[in-house]
């Protein structure tokens, strides 16, 4: 027995995958080692923002919202939403992190770390498949281990991780190859593959904004490839298409309709957009091979850059897939120019602009160019093999030693401050920690923020007296309504209403920015219990009208029913798929079994 675990360990650390593991672990961990410094400040640029959402969406969670989108602390108390308008996969899964550690900023150097692995071999798998059959095994593997190499030291994708901080757009570089080793398999290979659900789930829960350039991208690819795409192969495209929606129900369903309850500032492309930042941040053409002091590092890197000049001397070899090849290479360069200062990306369709950046379409640019260089660097030196990608890989590393200057130390915030959730006031700024530019709130709420600086934390009876009351000479101050007995612990409050001896209803501004899914209800005298309907105040705040009596009103964000319906939709098909999924390893189990 003990002979037979040997003989399998031993197998193992000769194959392939072992040889690759071990080549992206350690490069993850290598690029990884600055940012767990203990004094990193992984609080600058967006890093403050993505802290913020941990800690909203763990209160949220911690107070019982059946639906953890409310940051109950943010706003000054007056609840504030990422999760209803912002991919939420980066704010729910560095939670788990939360067992092992009590640091925030901690949880998203794990999860960067991780991101990091997964990215590579994600890159690693999807050249393979590329590549599988067309030339040797151990020149497959090899160009396999050097992109996903390039991937992971890709230097945009370093200053989204060092520089930007920006977490989610570091972890959609993840979904870019498993998208297209979805479609490569489904359309190329006719494989019934989950790859392209599983690829697309991720990226439109990581970054939407970045999920519409890259349906633009996969349009285009099908149909380059329409001759190959049957009647089963078109079922199977729509079937997967139709399972991405399913899962993303939760996500998608309640952010339409939070578009279809009031205005808010993030569907404003004046706000979202801002024109001289963008022309600012334009790359100019020399940066894409030299860093500029004070910039961004929006480089491509010497070896993909070479790699991606040598593509052009590889397109005859016959064991290329030409089609697919010229696509990278044209999708790829296409990309990295509309980031350049001369193209006018601010002049596109705001479909287009609403990216905010052009400078994002470094992304695309470097998946797609990584993908061609890579295997033209493989194709052109005959003995291409792994110490080749090793020597190249090297290369990259060192060459970007130099940028280690750039990296910040020190925080901004204490994460208790945090916690307690930082208070808006006349002297925040257009960006405030937790609030990041305001763009999350109601049109009405973003144009009066005085309103939220100087309101008090309480509910406001907004009614105006009738003019029988105002005129009248007995008129005092005990006639009019009053809210006693207030109690208010997160997104739950509770108070009584005196009613006054004129008004027939009462209608009262509650402490609450206005979001979909708050529940309301008041109990009368005789225990009566009846749901009040909300609306958004002139103030962008939740808003009631109960009638003048002495009632009871109970607050408490729930969710809407339609948003519960979205969540049940997207559990019961994770749910279906996992039992199809058994059900046909068994099924293959028995076959193999009875075969045998």
């Amino acid at each position: 027995m003990a002979g037979q675990i040997k003989a399998k360990i031993k197998d193992a650390v000769k194959s392939n995958i072992f040889k690759a593991s071990l080549f992206i672990i350690v490069l993850s961990i290598i690029i990884s080692i600055p940012m767990f410094s203990p004094d990193f400040n992984i609080q600058i640029d967006d890093g403050v923002q993505h802290i913020c959402r941990l800690i909203g969406t763990e209160q949220s969670i911690e107070e019982g919202q059946i639906i953890p989108v409310i940051m109950p602390n943010f706003c000054n108390g007056f609840g504030y939403s990422w999760n209803l308008f912002y991919s939420p996969i980066t704010s729910y899964i560095p939670l788990i992190f939360r067992l092992f550690t009590n640091s925030y900023a901690m949880c998203l150097k794990i999860l960067i770390l991780l991101v990091n692995i997964i990215t590579g071999y994600s890159m690693y798998f999807f050249v393979k498949k590329f590549l599988k059959g067309r030339m040797k095994e151990n020149k497959i593997e090899a160009i396999a281990i050097l992109a996903s190499s390039l991937y992971i030291l890709f230097p945009y994708r370093l200053n989204d991780m060092y520089v930007r901080i920006a977490i989610p757009e570091l972890t959609s570089f993840i979904f870019l190859p498993i998208v297209f080793n979805g479609l490569y398999s489904i359309i190329n290979l006719k494989e019934k593959s989950w790859l392209l659900v599983l690829g697309a789930v991720g990226m439109l829960l990581t970054h939407s904004m970045l999920t519409i350039y890259l349906v633009m991208f996969c349009v285009i690819y099908l149909v380059i490839n329409i001759k190959k795409i049957d009647k089963k192969t078109l079922l199977v495209l729509l079937e997967n298409a139709g399972i991405i929606l399913l899962i993303t129900a939760f996500y998608w369903i309640p952010l339409l309709e939070s578009r279809l309850s009031a205005d808010y500032e993030v569907f404003n492309e004046a706000h979202m957009i801002r024109w001289d930042v963008m022309e600012d941040l334009k790359v100019k053409p020399y940066e894409l091979f030299l860093y500029q002091n004070g910039r961004m590092f929006y480089g491509l890197g010497i070896v993909v850059i070479l790699g991606a000049v040598l593509s052009l001397t590889v397109l005859g070899q016959k064991v290329l897939d030409r089609k697919n090849y010229i696509f990278f290479l044209i999708a790829g360069v296409i990309s990295v120019i509309m980031t350049l200062n001369f193209f006018p990306f601010e002049k596109l369709p705001s479909i287009f602009t609403m990216m905010q950046f052009s400078f994002r379409m470094l992304e695309f640019g470097g998946f797609f160019l990584i993908v061609v260089a890579s295997i033209a660097l493989g194709m052109t030196f005959e003995r291409f093999n792994i110490y080749s990608s090793l020597c190249l890989v090297c290369i990259s590393l060192l060459l970007l030693i130099p940028n280690i200057s750039r990296l910040q130390y020190g925080e901004y915030y204490s994460e208790e401050d945090l916690v307690k959730g930082i208070e808006v006031t006349s002297s925040t700024g257009r960006v405030h920690p937790g609030c990041a530019s305001f763009e999350y709130l109601p049109s009405k709420a973003f144009n009066n923020r005085k309103y939220i600086e100087e309101r008090e934390d309480v509910p406001i009876i907004l009614s105006e007296k009738t003019e029988n009351l105002m005129q009248s000479e007995n008129a005092t101050y005990e006639q009019e309504a009053k809210i006693e007995n207030f109690n208010k612990d997160g997104t739950n409050c509770s108070f009584e209403i005196v009613a006054n001896t004129v008004d027939e209803s009462l209608e009262i501004e509650l402490p609450y920015i206005y979001y979909i899914g708050y529940n309301v209800e008041y109990t009368d005298d005789s225990g009566n219990n009846y749901s009040v309907e909300t609306y958004e105040s002139e103030n962008g705040f939740l808003c009631i009208r109960v009638p003048n009596e002495n009632i009871t009103v109970n607050v408490k964000y729930t969710g809407t029913v339609l948003m519960k319906i979205a969540y049940i939709i997207s559990a019961v098909t994770v749910l279906v798929l996992i039992i199809i999924y058994f059900i046909k390893r068994v099924n293959v189990k028995n076959k193999n079994t009875k075969s045998a």
